[in-house]
C-alpha cells in the first residue's frame, strides 16, 4: 500500500514545471496550474507495488518524481504484456482522470518510487467552474493530438509499417528464440497490439495477414512467431 508523504517545495516545483510543459494542462494559465499543484499529494511506492490496477476507476493522475514505473496489460491468453516504462518526469493517468473512465492497464513500481498525485475531485473543483481553464485543457489535448499525428505523418508511417515496427521492437525487447534457433516467438495477441497501438483490431488483423503472406511471421491465438528477422526489420524501415 502506498505511503502518503508531505509534498516538498522541490516536488511541487517539479510537478508545476511538468504540468506546464509536458501534460494536457500545458495550455492552462499559471494560476490554474498553481491551484492544481497546491492540492496535490506525494505518494511513495515500494518495489513491485501497484500504482494503478487495470479496470479501477481513474480517480487521480500522477507525476513521477523519482524511481521507475512499468505499464502492462494482462490477458488470459498471454498473461502480462508490457506496454512501456516511465521515468521521472512522466505523467501517468491524465486521460482517465479527465474522463473518469477505468484504468486500461496496470502500473507498478519497478523500484522504490515517489509520485505527485492529483485527484479528479480537485481537478473538477478547479476546472469545472472556470471556463478559461476548461478551454485551456481542451487546447492542451488538441496540441497533443496534433503532435501525435505529426509524428506519424512526418515519418510517413502507415498502419502496416507501424505494426511491423512494433513487432520488431517487441521481438528485441521480449522475444524468445525457438528451440531450433530459426525464429523468435513473441507472447502477444492481436488484441494486445490493438490496445498498445490504438489501432482498430481489423487494421491489426489485416496488417498481420499481409506479413504472413510475405512469409515474415506466423500467428497463433496467444503469440506471434517471427520467421524472417531481416525481412521484418526491412518492413519496419519502409
Amino acid at each position: 500500500m502506498s505511503t502518503t508523504l508531505a509534498v516538498s517545495s522541490n516536488a511541487r516545483s517539479r510537478a508545476r514545471d511538468i504540468l506546464a510543459k509536458e501534460s494536457a494542462f500545458s495550455r492552462c494559465s499559471p494560476a490554474v496550474i498553481d491551484a492544481i499543484v497546491e492540492r496535490s499529494t506525494l505518494l511513495s511506492f515500494k518495489r513491485d507495488e501497484y500504482v494503478y490496477r487495470q479496470g479501477e476507476p481513474g480517480d487521480n493522475m500522477m507525476i513521477l518524481i523519482s524511481g521507475q514505473l512499468k505499464t502492462s496489460s494482462v490477458t488470459e491468453e498471454t498473461g502480462e504484456f508490457v506496454l512501456g516504462y516511465q521515468k521521472p518526469g512522466s505523467v501517468i493517468g491524465e486521460i482517465a482522470v479527465i474522463d473518469g473512465g477505468p484504468r486500461t492497464a496496470n502500473v507498478t513500481a519497478v523500484e522504490p518510487s515517489e509520485a505527485v498525485a492529483i485527484y479528479r475531485r480537485d481537478l473538477l473543483m478547479i476546472i469545472g467552474g472556470n471556463p478559461l481553464a476548461m478551454f485551456g485543457l481542451l487546447e492542451g489535448l488538441c496540441d497533443r493530438l496534433r503532435r501525435t499525428n505529426a509524428l506519424f505523418e512526418g515519418h510517413g508511417l502507415d498502419s502496416d509499417t507501424t505494426i511491423a515496427a512494433c513487432l520488431n521492437r517487441l521481438m528485441r525487447d521480449r522475444g524468445k528464440a525457438t528451440p531450433e534457433g530459426t525464429a523468435v516467438e513473441i507472447k502477444v495477441t492481436q488484441s494486445d497490439l490493438s490496445c498498445f497501438l490504438g489501432l482498430p483490431r481489423e487494421t491489426v488483423s489485416r496488417a498481420l495477414s499481409e506479413l504472413m503472406v510475405a512469409n515474415l511471421i506466423e500467428t497463433t491465438a496467444t503469440s506471434i512467431k517471427v520467421i524472417d528477422l531481416k525481412g521484418l526489420a526491412a518492413a519496419a524501415d519502409r
